[in-house]
Formats: structure tokens, C-alpha cells, sequence
């Protein structure tokens, strides 16, 4: 049996809408919400202290922190909130190498559980990364409240 014409153009607009429907339920799932997930962390470091941030200006930003590995600007949630399911696709978080260690003697810097890893954070508040950021932007910067980390100079 075949569909007719009015048929088929219903169905594809059927899943157009259903396309529609899963992308305002993505965008839904954005919303910060405290709690963590599991995500795979970056490749096994030797145990040492290894430096994970460092203090960058770019975009008009004077003085913020990017992830030393990568170079991406770092941000924080609003209200030092944290982000789990589709949020975590967007902001995909900053964690340790398996192993590391922060070093002694880095103001502000620590760490917090997040599944089996850990996430980086400073004062307190994890260190998420924009999934539109590349090279030193700061694309992030007021995107769902998200805010790049200032450090005094």
C-alpha cells in the first residue's frame, strides 16, 4: 500500500514537529540545576601537580581563568549552581586528569566530585567550558547566566 501525497506531507510535517519538540525539550534540559553526572575525564596524568588553569586576558577581560590544556576561557554557573544532562553538552566541565593533583599553593583552586572524577573549581564553584568557545573566546560570557571567572589582579 502507498501513502498518498496529502499523507506523506503530514508525516513529514509530523516529524518536523517532533524534531521541534526534542530540540525545545533539549533546550529545556539547559536549565542549572545543582547535581553532577559522569562524563570520561582527559588522559591519566602521572600523580604530580600539574597547573590545570591559568590567568588569561582576552575578549576586553582583564585577568579570568582558561584551562591550561586546552586554552578555552572558563566560566561559572549563576549562583554557583552546577549543570547535569543536556546542560553538560553546552558546558562541558572542567575536570582533572585521573591522578593530578591541584598544587600547593594555588589560591581558590580545588576540586569537587562529579561521578567517579573530579571537577576543578574556584572558590567553590565548578569550571565549565563553552562548546562554542575556540582559540581565546569568550562566546559564553552571559549565556544562561554563565559568567567568566574573574580573579583579582
Amino acid at each position: 500500500m502507498t501513502d498518498s501525497p496529502s499523507r506523506m506531507s503530514r508525516a513529514r510535517a509530523g516529524g518536523w514537529k517532533s524534531r521541534a519538540r526534542n530540540v525545545g525539550a533539549a533546550a529545556a534540559g539547559l536549565a542549572i540545576v545543582a547535581g553532577s553526572a559522569s562524563i570520561a575525564a582527559p588522559a591519566a596524568a602521572t600523580g604530580k601537580s600539574v597547573q590545570v588553569v591559568e590567568v588569561v586576558s582576552r575578549g576586553g577581560f582583564q585577568n579570568i581563568l582558561a584551562a591550561s590544556s586546552s586554552g578555552l576561557t572558563l566560566y561559572v554557573t549563576p549562583a554557583g549552581q552546577s549543570c547535569k544532562g543536556g546542560c553538560l553538552s553546552i558546558w562541558p566541565p572542567l575536570l582533572m586528569p585521573k591522578g593530578a593533583k591541584i598544587p600547593l599553593g594555588t589560591s581558590g583552586l580545588g576540586t569537587a566530585k562529579f561521578g567517579h572524577e573530579k571537577q576543578v573549581t574556584y572558590n567553590k564553584q565548578r569550571l565549565y567550558t563553552f562548546y562554542e568557545d575556540s582559540g581565546t573566546s569568550t562566546l559564553g560570557e552571559g549565556v544562561g547566566g554563565f559568567s567568566v571567572v574573574q580573579v583579582p589582579s
